[in-house]
């Protein structure tokens, strides 16, 4: 999904309408953006049970769900679907819903989202300002009204690790790389990732949410050619990361060192990253300097 972002307060009632009838009925000063949603809900069946929040958030509750509703820390995980005013989708889910951290998505869905209970559906209706705004987004263009379909599956304060699917097995290619560098303690995992543990580290593990901070050098294991090299701290946590190192990184401690060993799947797949060919075996040397729960912004050295 591209970066969505998020939402909150109490429900205040639509008014449909002309424009008389809505100076004197409308708690709210009335956009454009507002006129262009009451067009759209005109001939909609579900129309009249849309709520307006003061924030110019538009919610339609389907089905409200438990009463288990989620934080804005919260990792959501959704069924959805997005569309223009006029029906054009521009991105959703397909079989499998997505799992996103709440509070790192538009403003409409942070408001939104949490309006609804486990097992929730219904609607958002995002005007601009909470959405994308003025500018284009891919074929979202500047200052569009979005509209979400939206299922909430289930929610956690904790990320989980992202569903793996093994569209291949590539275990005799990184054996043939092990063998060729004469590399021998390697431990072979559930999902096929490699690990080499040359020194553990200290019994402090990274969680998902941790920022990392450490030394890697990434190289394409049909070659050894090297396509990233650095010492740094991420700017965000762990589970923004490919899944082979939300795997692999927490088997090491603080101080720890070693190599990860990705298939394909578990790193960029089957899309052309600069300096990396579409289902590339990965190799990467790390050593975890440190981690953190604190987001390096707020750190303070």
């Amino acid at each position: 999904m591209k970066k969505i972002a998020l939402i909150t307060p109490f429900f205040l009632l639509f008014a449909c309408g002309g424009e008389q009838q809505a100076e004197e009925t409308l708690n709210y000063t009335e956009t454009e953006y507002d006129k262009q949603v009451t067009e759209y809900l005109a001939d909609k069946e579900w129309g009249d049970e849309v709520k307006r929040l003061e924030s110019g958030l538009y919610v339609y509750i389907e089905k409200q769900g438990s009463d288990e509703h989620p934080k804005i820390s919260d990792f959501v995980t959704i069924h959805y679907t997005g569309a223009l005013l006029n029906g054009e989708v521009f991105d959703g889910t397909s079989t499998e819903p997505a799992t996103f951290p709440l509070n790192g998505l538009i403003l409409g869905w942070q408001e939104g989202i949490p309006h609804f209970g486990k097992g929730g559906k219904g609607k958002l209706i995002i005007p601009p300002d909470l959405g994308y705004g003025s500018q284009s987004s891919g074929s979202i263009p500047g200052n569009s009204v979005l509209v979400f379909d939206i299922e909430l599956v289930d929610f956690s304060d904790q990320p989980s690790l992202p569903k793996v699917v093994k569209d291949k097995d590539y275990s005799d290619e990184i054996k043939a790389y092990l063998k060729k560098h004469q590399i021998k303690n390697a431990q072979e995992t559930e999902s096929g990732l490699f690990v080499v543990i040359d020194e553990l580290g200290n019994d402090e593990h990274p969680k998902l949410t941790d920022y990392l901070t450490l030394k890697y050098e990434g190289r394409l294991a049909t070659n050894d050619s090297i396509f990233d090299k650095n010492e740094t701290t991420f700017p965000f946590p762990m589970h923004q990361l490919i899944p082979g190192w939300q795997e692999g990184i927490p088997m090491f401690g603080k101080g720890g060192k070693g190599m990860l060993i990705i298939p394909p799947y578990l790193g960029y797949g089957d899309r052309d990253i600069p300096g990396i060919p579409a289902n590339s075996v990965l190799v990467f040397d790390v050593d975890l300097q440190d981690f953190s729960d604190t987001p390096p912004s707020q750190q303070q050295f």
